[in-house]
């Protein structure tokens, strides 16, 4: 992925990531891969298996809950982790308002990783944390 470094700056300067070591955000950049969306797309859908977390690192998405929108998320935050870690299939739509970018990283590629490095496990639990209302 073109930019990693740069990637790995801005993604190190989200207070998500605040506790985690560059490189723990290096490992995670480097499991993922860059991603871009016009406004108008899901990045996730409700019902659905998950099969990716995506950190936003461009635009804004809106979060829906059976059609009722719940949130707004942008630069900085983290989409698609519940199911990864709640187990399940995808509680929410998350959709593009903006065109949007940022990472996106399998969970066959996430799950090892968060294994391996505690702050990054941390980071997610804690967005988990705050979407399920724990």
């Amino acid at each position: 992925m073109a930019g990693n470094r740069d990637l790995v700056g801005t993604i190190s300067g989200y207070p998500t990531f605040a506790h985690c070591g560059k490189d723990d955000v290096k490992a995670l950049v480097e499991a993922g891969s860059d991603f871009s969306l016009p406004a108008g797309w899901p990045l996730v859908q409700e019902g659905i298996p998950a099969d990716a977390c995506y950190v936003l690192t461009d635009g804004e998405a809106r979060v829906f809950h059976q059609r009722d929108q719940i949130a707004t998320v942008g630069p900085g935050d983290v989409v698609g982790e519940m199911a990864l870690l709640g187990g399940g299939q995808r509680r929410a739509t998350v959709t593009s308002s903006t065109k949007v970018a940022g990472l996106r990283v399998d969970n066959d590629r996430l799950r090892p990783l968060l294994d391996k490095r505690p702050k990054l496990a941390e980071a997610f639990r804690e967005v988990y944390n705050a979407h399920s209302g724990s």
